[in-house]
């Protein structure tokens, strides 16, 4: 198979925890912030907080 690599996307203040995976193509939105571990298979708009597998809303900043 072919290796795709589309842009990863990290708004302005972002903050990627510790071990966490973005999915190709994803854009993480200004002042996010994704906690350690998770999972990121979709966007995530700004200001959010987002955790797990996959990566779910549990807040905002």
């Amino acid at each position: 198979m072919p290796l795709t690599k589309p842009p990863i996307s990290i708004g302005a203040g972002a903050w990627i925890c510790a071990d966490a995976f973005i999915g190709p193509g994803v854009t993480i939105g200004e002042r996010a912030v994704v906690g350690a571990r998770a999972v990121v298979v979709r966007d995530v708009g700004p200001n959010l907080v987002v955790v797990g597998n996959p990566a779910r809303s549990v807040g905002t900043r």
